[in-house]
């Protein structure tokens, strides 16, 4: 019993050494996702793009190499997905306030300016 404890232990400790390596990885993807934010936003393009997002659900498909099939995979990556894009969203409402208190203040100096002037 005491050597099924020990791999168990070993186990699980292997389990909470990758689980803290998959949350450090899942916030570099968050932090690359919200910078492409202000990306899509400059560009004018859509937050939302669906054909990339099928790129990806195949592209994890075909690397999918199991034991995990592939339909767990695209059920856990596009909750991945949706996360990404809330925080995609919050991001550039987060750039669209700014800009509007930025353009705000600035016509308030230069509005004040021309006044005095």
């Amino acid at each position: 019993m005491i050597k099924n404890g020990n791999v168990l232990e070993r186990q699980r400790k292997a389990i909470d050494l990758l689980d803290a390596e998959l949350v450090r990885l899942l916030n570099h993807r968050a932090r690359i996702a919200s910078e492409l934010a202000s990306i899509k936003q400059s560009s004018g393009l859509p937050l939302h793009d669906l054909r990339r997002e099928r790129q990806i659900l195949e592209q994890i498909c075909t690397q999918n190499r199991g034991p995990l099939n592939s339909s767990a995979l695209i059920g856990i990556f596009r909750c991945i997905l949706r996360e990404s894009r809330k925080l995609q969203e919050s991001s550039m409402r987060r750039s669209s306030k700014n800009s509007l208190q930025q353009e705000k203040t600035n016509g308030d100096q230069y509005g004040s300016g021309r006044i005095r002037g």
